[in-house]
Formats: structure tokens, sequence, C-alpha cells
């Protein structure tokens, strides 16, 4: 494990992320959601807000789950933030430094924003299948696990 000091949390992520795909995605508790990378190559967690958004417009949110907006079915987020994500590679990633905010951007000019809304609560949690673990913590800190290479 390492603390947080002088690591850059932007970065370990678009190294864990940089070309991978959403595979899946679930709804496991209310305002709960785990995006999954590769068949689990890496997680991503969420407590708080998030939205998908493409070509300039927000296409869909977590918040949208189960609505019917006058459509003729409530709108199933899993499935549609699939259909809209399908094949498409993470090529960046992004943490505020103030809020702990997360943004993953997709080829074809898609993106998913995480929004840390809480001065007390964590927001989201990241890792991975090498053992890297990032919490959004509430006020906007974060906490960083890092394995620890062996020593040849």
């Amino acid at each position: 494990m390492a603390e947080s000091q002088g690591l850059n949390a932007s970065a370990m992520i678009l190294e864990s992320l940089r070309g991978l795909v959403v595979t899946s995605l679930n709804h496991f508790a209310e305002d709960a959601w785990d995006l999954n990378f590769n068949f689990h190559a890496a997680d991503l967690n969420t407590y708080c807000s998030w939205r998908l958004v493409g070509n300039g417009l927000v296409l869909l949110g977590g918040s949208d789950h189960g609505q019917k907006f006058g459509l003729p079915e409530p709108v199933d987020v899993m499935a549609e933030a699939l259909r809209l994500l399908n094949g498409k590679a993470v090529e960046e990633a992004s943490i505020d430094e103030t809020t702990a905010d997360l943004r993953i951007d997709f080829a074809g000019d898609m993106r998913v924003d995480v929004f840390n809304d809480s001065g007390a609560h964590e927001g989201w949690t990241f890792a991975d299948k090498r053992g890297l673990k990032i919490v959004a913590q509430g006020g906007g800190q974060k906490a960083i696990w890092k394995p620890i290479a062996p020593k040849p």
C-alpha cells in the first residue's frame, strides 16, 4: 500500500483502463453502480451521480434508470449504457484535484462523468486486477492503495 501523497491517481487509472472497453454495468443498490471493464480487469463502483455524455449531449444518467419519460417502456440504464459504449475503448481518464470527480473518455466522443457529491461519504471506488485501489473520499480527498512491486 502507499499513501496518496505524491501519486498521480489520474495517471494510474488511465494506465489501468487505456484500451479497455465496458463489458457490464450492474445496479447493485440505490445510487450504487458497478462499471466493469474487460471482464473484471478493472471495476468502477459509484455511490453518487454519474452521466454518459456523447456528441455534446447528456445521453443518460444513473438517475434515469426505471424512468418512463413518456417512452413506451422505462429506461433500462444498464442496457442503454452498454449499447452506447459498445466496443468503445478508453482513451483518457482524469480526476479533478479539488473534488475527486472522475472523467473517463472513450473513443467516439463518449465519456462517463462521476460526481463525488458528498462532503463525508465515499463517492466512488476503482480497483484493477493488479491490486490498485483508489477511493474518492468525502470532501474531494483520495485514498490510494498501490501494490508494491517485488524486489528482483
